[in-house]
């Protein structure tokens, strides 16, 4: 069995529960709660409970976000594997309305800036299987370093690529680097629009399919519909159910969603299981109020068997 490694940024999240979002210049009574750590975090901690040894590629500070983050890590049994530096992590201030959709606003810290250096000297091992995320790549300084990294990984490790809500704030340029080597592919139905007309500010005449090596799995996580998956950009469209949950609040689903299919492979499992079970973990995580408690094997098994 291999590892999960993750290189999304861990931040400190500060949930704000809001009636709606308030309109332009407008003011909203709004009730807060405790902060917790978020962004890789929530993936990291669901995969531990999966019992697959799990490393985070993010950097932490000398602040008190990062001493908070640091605590709950350690408390999960998660290996931290880079360097702690001057500084400290950022804030995400999520604003979940009544209806559970959530906004996010980030106020950046280091973890913006990590060292490639750094995380390329981080040994790899064969079975492991790594998160490349967009959310890396905020600070085009470091994309450019970030995604000739991500090429140069060994083809025994597993690359799964997800560009995140951030991918139109990143340089168009890095893409198709990342694409080339992604051996997996993740993104929601919003990216699955961004992408495609970033990469046309690139070159107008080239496809996504163009980027992508032939046997690259292909994930379009579809919400409510469930998730449909392509082996290769050949290969027939199959369609992966969702499980039926209420939704009370969607703050890190997609981020257990990615993290727990990634931690499925990592065991060994083949794209369809992990992706049944990453889509009942997102059944859990969607059916309670924040990002925490992240989904339990027990839980995840629980959807799986009574769809409940």
């Amino acid at each position: 069995m291999g590892r999960f490694l993750s290189t999304q940024p861990v931040v400190l999240n500060l949930p704000t529960v809001i009636p709606a979002l308030p309109s332009r210049g407008g003011m909203v009574l709004a009730r807060s709660v405790l902060a917790s750590p978020g962004g890789g975090f929530i993936g990291l901690a669901s995969v531990r409970q999966m019992g697959v040894e799990t490393g985070m590629l993010s950097v932490l500070g000398t602040g008190p976000n990062s001493f908070v983050v640091r605590q709950e890590l350690q408390k999960h049994g998660v290996e931290i594997l880079t360097d702690e530096v001057i500084g400290d992590i950022g804030v995400a201030i999520q604003m979940v309305e009544d209806d559970g959709n959530t906004t996010v606003i980030v106020s950046c810290g280091i973890e913006t800036e990590p060292s490639v250096r750094e995380l390329a000297a981080v040994p790899l091992h064969e079975g492991d299987v790594l998160l490349a995320h967009g959310s890396a790549l905020a600070v085009e300084s470091v994309a450019k370093d970030y995604a000739d990294w991500i090429e140069s990984i060994d083809e025994s490790i597993t690359v799964v690529l997800s560009p995140s809500p951030m991918l139109d704030q990143v340089t168009p340029h890095v893409w198709p680097q990342l694409l080339a080597r992604a051996d997996v592919l993740t993104m929601n139905l919003r990216e699955s629009s961004l992408l495609p007309r970033m990469l046309k500010r690139v070159d107008p005449a080239a496809e996504i399919n163009d980027y992508l090596r032939e046997d690259c799995i292909h994930v379009r996580r579809m919400g409510a519909m469930g998730c449909e998956y392509r082996l290769g950009f050949e290969g027939d469209r199959i369609m992966v159910p969702a499980f039926p949950s209420d939704i009370v609040d969607t703050s890190g689903v997609g981020d257990t969603h990615v993290a727990v299919m990634c931690g499925s492979l990592a065991q060994g499992r083949d794209i369809e299981d992990a992706i049944l079970l990453a889509n009942a973990a997102g059944a859990v995580m969607i059916s309670h109020s924040f990002t925490f408690p992240v989904p339990t094997m027990g839980e995840i098994a629980s959807v799986m068997t009574f769809h409940d």
